[in-house]
């Protein structure tokens, strides 16, 4: 069977729907699906959705997306994983010759219709009615890259002793810009209350080079960079904790055993807050001197957030890929 994956990245998207993707795709191939990717997104992220064996079309738009779409052979599955998608795209697709349409992208659930939709949260935070036929939920279903899961320990990493390592990674591009008053809150806090503290912070794929020019230029002496990598795994592996906005690196501390600090930002809220209702993450304020300061806090005691970084560690284990591909092709030869 022929699988379509559509997707999209960069800007204020990241690169979240591309990993995603690029997790799954190994895991149709395995099944024996012939699968042919289109990704709207820029020559510079195509390290994030290139998979062996199967074919990438990178295009610079939805418009483009579309018209590459209605090349593809059909019958075929599509699965689509994308921001913005309508009820003309799903349309689009059945005319195109979909068999069937698989939705990854969650917060599309109200608007986009299609047979199946996997939602990879804890819970179902849309609250649009959902137009899927069908509705697979649960952070069981949360797919981590294999390069991620090759590094994968045999038990979760608990907080404790010093100094404490910790990874701020807000995603690929940041789009509050978090990142620069987050580390400086911290750095400034951590050096006022006497805790011992290593800071490592993430310049994303899709930050603006101005931007990352004047963090390179200011960031205080002692402060670690990683600027732009292909992969954050050995980052995270080699760090007690992670700040993210809720996004796939948490979910990759999670498979790492790594305790997790959240930023409930804008459309990232519920997701953050379903996180740390389900024990798995702790959410802390959007406002970076607030958030550095519970921080702080929790590694001065750490008993909570090591508790959620082991029932996470359960949870976000290395089948996700496997699970979410045999739904997809599900009653399929």
């Amino acid at each position: 069977m022929r699988v379509l994956v559509w997707t999209a990245g960069g800007g204020d998207a990241g690169i979240g729907h591309l990993t995603r993707c690029q997790s799954l795709i190994p895991a149709l191939r395995k099944r024996g699906a012939d699968v042919q990717v289109i990704a709207e997104a820029p020559v510079s992220l195509a390290p994030f959705i290139e998979v062996e064996g199967a074919h990438v079309q990178l295009v610079p738009d939805r418009e483009a997306a579309l018209s590459a779409l209605k090349a593809v052979v059909p019958p075929f599955i599509c699965v689509a994983d994308r921001p913005d998608l309508s009820l003309a795209d799903s349309e689009a697709c059945y005319a195109a010759g979909a068999a069937r349409i698989v939705l990854l992208a969650s917060s599309q659930i109200g608007r986009y219709s299609s047979d199946l939709a996997i939602v990879d949260d804890p819970v179902l935070t849309e609250s649009a009615p959902p137009m899927a036929r069908r509705i697979e939920v649960g952070a069981h279903l949360h797919m981590v890259r294999p390069g991620v899961l090759a590094l994968r320990p045999p038990a979760p990493h608990a907080l404790g002793g010093s100094p404490a390592k910790l990874l701020i990674a807000l995603s690929g591009s940041d789009p509050g810009r978090l990142t620069e008053p987050l580390v400086e809150a911290l750095y400034r806090l951590s050096s006022h209350s006497g805790l011992s503290l290593h800071l490592t912070a993430l310049i994303g794929a899709g930050w603006e080079a101005q931007r990352r020019l004047n963090l390179l230029e200011s960031i205080a002496e002692g402060i670690e960079i990683i600027d732009q990598p292909k992969s954050l795994a050995g980052a995270i592996a080699s760090a007690d904790a992670v700040v993210t906005l809720g996004g796939r690196t948490t979910y990759e501390a999670f498979a790492l055993g790594r305790p997790a600090f959240c930023l409930p930002w804008d459309t990232t809220a519920d997701y953050v807050f379903a996180l740390d209702a389900q024990k798995l993450a702790l959410a802390v304020d959007p406002e970076p001197e607030t958030a550095a300061r519970a921080i702080l806090a929790a590694l001065d005691s750490p008993a909570d957030i090591n508790a959620r970084a082991a029932r996470a560690f359960n949870i976000v284990d290395a089948g996700a890929a496997e699970r979410v591909a045999a739904l997809c092709l599900e009653g399929l030869s």
